[in-house]
This record gives structure tokens, sequence and C-alpha cells, in this order.
């Protein structure tokens, strides 16, 4: 019975939420997003108070009344993902002799990950952006209209776990495991987990920006949002404990057993922003509100169970999330102390907590919290219609970090960028590169996760302007 129990209750996890050591796939990825215009990266995504460029249409809608003539581009991306981890154990207080199973192969490195356990990566080569605007007159004051084709996010999602124990016996807190009573055994499903999707969102967004006054701007945007992914997670039984009473009490037998899930899950839904920007002499203030959408997650899963007492199994999953993704407020100013240099910063926050997940046997949404990041950038007119950029930008994650003394603590990685752009008669070329480096750790009483997650993205883009 206990070598079955666990296959049963995997056969829901690709429509529940589990311990953090094995978060079953459901909508990872669809927090992220991406900016994907060469000049916004290359100037770290400061870019809420840059005007005048085809890319407001989708950075802040309100730059496009500065736009001075008809404009067309194109832009495209390449991004590759890493993914690393390292696991060291720590004998547990009370089954000590458990730890054993699990000890490292080598004594504790002062880099963890310069060795780590296992690494991961994907890439990919998209189309990023294709949009026009066209600035029209209106009485004494400017409208420009936009439309764009632009990819919003990478589905991109890896996690892999070796030694997941269930329950996690290693946790002290928020919930300590019990002890077992006398007489009474806890059985601890040992087993080795493994998830990963890809894919990609992209939108068609209409964009229209208005000049209230000469100085002051503001802008909306309504984007048609769909996109596709292909998932995939595999759990794999290694072994079982019994915990009794005594703490040197304790059994252990191998176990058999695997559950693999491939499908793919269809994505649509709507989103709006809102822009203004003020601009006075040298300075701009610029602010975007991105209200709160809802986006249509379809899945289809194929699950094979493979058990020693009945052999394979197949099974089939359809279903359906509805996912309530809260609003974000972006803000951001731009100093041009002199003609040749531009310094943009920007800051946002938006409060994953607020995320719901309906339909499907789920209720709730996964255990995320509160995101705010800032983007520093600067261009430098180096020669004639040559421009050099640069940026930094902090890059947070909505998702907990997991074990105990982290309760309620969300990840933050940095980034780091270099661009460059030029114009040569009616064309602007702009490419720009981006390092994003992210490490994190999961803290337990029985063991330490060390966490790193590495990502390149190139992009190019071209402009036309009539």
């Amino acid at each position: 019975m206990f070598r079955r129990l666990p296959l049963l209750l995997l056969l829901l996890a690709p429509t529940s939420y589990g311990q953090g050591v094995m978060q079953p796939l459901s909508i990872q990825g669809l927090e992220r997003q991406e900016l994907m215009t060469a000049r916004a990266r290359g100037m770290g995504s400061a870019v809420t108070a840059l005007s005048g460029s085809i890319e407001s249409a989708i950075l802040n809608p309100a730059g496009l009344a500065s736009l001075s003539r008809p404009a067309f581009s194109t832009s495209g991306a390449w991004f590759r993902q890493d993914w690393a981890e390292t696991q060291h154990w720590n004998p547990n207080r009370y089954y000590a002799g458990m730890s054993l199973y699990f000890a490292d192969p080598e004594d504790y490195r002062s880099e963890p990950l310069s060795e780590p356990d296992w690494t991961y990566n994907q890439s990919s080569f998209r189309l990023a952006t294709m949009a026009g605007a066209v600035p029209l007159e209106v009485g004494d004051q400017t409208l420009t209209l936009g439309i764009v084709f632009h990819q919003i996010a990478q589905l991109s999602d890896y996690d892999r776990n070796d030694n997941v124990l269930d329950p996690y016996i290693g946790q002290f807190r928020p919930d300590p495991i019990e002890r077992p009573k006398p007489g009474e055994e806890i059985p601890v499903q040992w087993s080795a987990f493994e998830r990963e999707r890809t894919g990609h969102l992209q939108a068609v967004s209409s964009s229209v920006g208005f000049e209230l006054h000469e100085s002051f701007h503001v802008g909306l945007r309504v984007s048609r949002i769909w996109g596709s992914s292909t998932d995939r997670q595999h759990t794999r039984n290694v072994g079982l404990f019994l915990l009794r009473e005594d703490a040197h009490d304790y059994s252990y037998e191998t176990a058999t057993g695997s559950l693999a899930w491939d499908g793919s899950s269809e994505y649509s839904g709507w989103r709006g922003v809102f822009g203004m920007q003020w601009q006075y002499d040298m300075i701009t203030v610029g602010v975007t509100y991105q209200f709160a959408s809802n986006l249509r997650q379809k899945f289809t899963n194929m699950g094979r169970e493979q058990t020693q007492e009945s052999g394979a199994r197949n099974h089939t999953q359809v279903g359906e999330h509805q996912v309530e993704i809260p609003a974000r407020i972006g803000t951001g100013v731009v100093l041009r102390p002199i003609p040749s240099i531009v310094l943009a910063a920007d800051y946002f926050w938006q409060n994953f907590s607020d995320l719901k997940v309906l339909g499907s046997a789920m209720d709730s949404g996964p255990d995320w919290g509160m995101v705010q990041g800032i983007g520093l950038g600067a261009e430098w007119n180096l020669h004639g219609a040559t421009f050099l950029r640069a940026g930094f930008r902090r890059d947070p994650q909505p998702f907990r970090i997991e074990g105990f003394g982290l309760v309620g603590q969300t990840a933050t990685g940095d980034a780091f960028s270099v661009g460059l752009g030029t114009s040569i008669s009616i064309l602007t070329l702009d490419l720009a590169y981006e390092f994003q480096n992210l490490h994190y750790q999961d803290r337990w009483e029985s063991n330490v996760d060390y966490n790193r997650v590495r990502k390149h993205s190139v992009l190019v883009g071209v402009t036309y302007a009539l």
C-alpha cells in the first residue's frame, strides 16, 4: 500500500501545488515580462520616460506623441538560459543516520556551483517585434497611432530535485514534521523529480499617444495575447523510509515505479496599459499603469504510470486555468544634463500575492510575493548618429525562497547590458546584449540547495523612418 500511494497522489500533480522541493508544473513562466526592443535592453530597461521613438508603442504609449514622422521597425532576439543546482545535506537532528543516504560525494566546496550536481540549458531565436506608427495632426495637437506584433514573455522553466522526501522531514518551519507516536509508523517517500516548459507568449498591440499639452502626453495600449508551450514532468520512486518513535528506529527499502507527463498548453487573453509623460527643460518623467488582466490556459497532458504491481497505465488530463494577473505600476525619469548624454532610471512594483488561479480543481495560485525592480541606463552620443548604451536592472522573481528562517523572502538577481545604435540615411540599426544572473539558496534543517540561473540575450533591430 505504501509503495502504491505516492503514485496515486502524483496523478493529480499537474493540477495541484505541493511542497517547494517538488512544485508541479502549472502556470510557471506566465509571470515573466520581457521588453523585446534593442534600445530598451541596452539601457537596462529604464525606458518609462523615453519618448520619440517607435519603441514607445510597447514601452510607454504616451511617448508616441513625440514621434515626428512615420516609422516602421523590426527586430529579432536570441536567448539562452542555464540552470544549475548543488545540494548539501546535514545530519538530521532526530534521524541522523538517514542523512547518510543523501551524503555529499565530496566535501563542502567554497563555491558550490563551481561543480554543480546538475546543469541544464534552453536556447531559442525569435522574431521579437514588427511595428509601425504614424503621427497625425489633430488641431494644434499631435495624435500618433501605432500597431505592433511583439513577444512579451518566454515561458522557459526548468526544475530538478533528485532527493525529494514526502513528507519533507528536513522542514523545520513554518510546518514542522511531528515525530511518530508510540506504536506509529510514518512512511516517507523518496523520489526524483524533473519538470520543464518551453514556449512563448506574443501579442498584437494597438497603441495611441496624444499630446494634451506640448509638455504633457498621455497614451493607451491594448494588447491581444496568445501563445503556446510544451510541458513535461517526470517523477521516479527511489525508496521508502518507515520512521518510528525511537530516533534510531527506522527502516528503508528501495521502491520502483514512475509517472511521466507530456503535454502542451494554449494561452489567450487581453491586456491594457495607460501611460503619461511630462517634460520640462532637460527632465522627462513617465508613469505607466498596466491594468490587472486575465489569461486563459488550456492544457492537455498525457501521463504514463509505471508500477511493479500493475505494469504500465496511461492517463489523460484536459483542463483549463483562468489566471488573474495583478496590476503593474512603473515610473521613470530621464535627465539630459548635456545634449550628448541621456541618463534614465526606472522603478516598478507588482504584487503577485494578489495573483489568482481558478479552474480545474484549483482555487488558489502559487505562493508568490511582491516584486520591486529598478532599472538604470545611460546613452552617449559618441559621434554623429552613433550611440553607445549601458544599463543595469534588478531582476526580481515572484517565487518565495524555500526553507526555515527564510519565510516570505523572494529571490532577486541582477542584469547588466550594453548596446549600440547608429543611423545610416533613413535606417537606424540597434544592437544590445544583456546578461542576467540569479543566485539563491533554499535552506532547510537537513539540507541547503544552491541554485543558479543565468540568461544571455542578444537583440538586433532595424528602424525605417520616412
